[in-house]
């Protein structure tokens, strides 16, 4: 599975990008011989004056399906972060079941 990790508007940190691809393993892991690739992009929307305004934006691509793609929002990028990893873990599970169901039901 091929990772990209892409930041506009905020400095991407070294921290940052490799605390990004562990919480993408722990979440699908599982999922590695189903999926193609995987894009995190990170954004900062309004600078230095804050706010909900970090922005993670997931999308994993696959054989068997459409691209998945899951956003978050928070005033922490870590936060957001986290919160897109559980969001694209459950999506990936729920397509998969399904194309699973349909698989059988044939």
């Amino acid at each position: 599975m091929k990772t990209s990790i892409l930041g506009r508007g905020i400095a991407l940190s070294e921290a940052i990008r490799q605390y990004a691809q562990r919480r993408l393993a722990t979440a699908l892991g599982r999922y590695r011989q189903v999926l193609e690739s995987t894009y995190v992009r990170l954004a900062d929307v309004n600078g230095p004056r804050g706010g909900v305004d970090k922005h993670c934006v997931i999308e994993v691509r696959g054989p068997a399906f459409v691209p998945i793609v899951v956003r978050e929002r928070d005033t922490d990028l870590y936060v957001a972060i986290d919160r897109a990893a559980g969001r694209i873990d459950r999506a990936v599970a729920r397509r998969l079941s399904r194309s699973h169901t349909l698989a059988i039901r044939r």
